[in-house]
């Protein structure tokens, strides 16, 4: 019953590289779409597209996002997806909210500012200043976002199992990586067990 969560830097092509580990490993792959439905049948009605990754407004702090209710209807939705097993969930604070689950695997795809810049450039066709700036404010933006919704910082290295850099470690590579890594984890919550 295995899961992974994947935390990335906005740039690295992190939630394609998420997707490709579900793919090789014949994986359901959790991200915005299915955390919307999950979050909407709670009556949860968010749009979390909008807010990831992102520090909410002032007005959506004092008039209406309530942090515990999105965090803890995420949690529930994440949980009963880990509790099914074989899937990959992307973002939103699965590393946090799925700490203590057995057999998780916590990923995270970092890369250097310029690497970043340009991807954004070639997936996007964005001129380098205008994706420059993008990473710059998803920089702060992302620390923000995971103060406020989990109350730590996802840049910090001792949430994850292992990270790893585009800058070294090409996308093909990380998906390789995960597969030996999980299965390692898996070995040991068995002897565990």
């Amino acid at each position: 019953m295995a899961v992974i969560t994947i935390s990335r830097q906005y740039g690295t092509g992190g939630i394609h590289i998420g997707r490709k580990i579900a793919e090789k490993l014949g994986y359901r792959f959790m991200y915005l779409d299915e955390l919307v439905a999950a979050c909407r049948e709670r009556r949860l009605e968010i749009d979390l597209e909008r807010i990831e990754g992102r520090p909410p407004k002032i007005v959506e702090r004092l008039f209406g996002l309530n942090r515990d209710k999105v965090r803890d209807t995420i949690r529930e939705v994440m949980k009963e997806a880990a509790q099914g097993g074989d899937i990959v969930i992307g973002g939103w604070g699965g590393q946090v909210l799925l700490k203590d689950h057995p057999g998780a695997f916590h990923l995270r795809i970092v890369g250097s500012d310029e690497s970043r810049t340009r991807h954004i450039m070639n997936s996007a066709g964005l001129p380098y200043a205008q994706a420059n700036e993008i990473v710059e404010r998803t920089n702060r933006d992302q620390s923000l976002f995971s103060h406020f919704f989990f109350n730590v910082d996802f840049s910090d290295p001792k949430l994850y199992h292992t990270v790893l850099n585009i800058d070294q470690t090409s996308g093909e590579e990380i998906v390789e990586i995960a597969e030996i890594m999980l299965e390692e984890i898996k070995q040991k919550t068995a002897a565990d067990g």
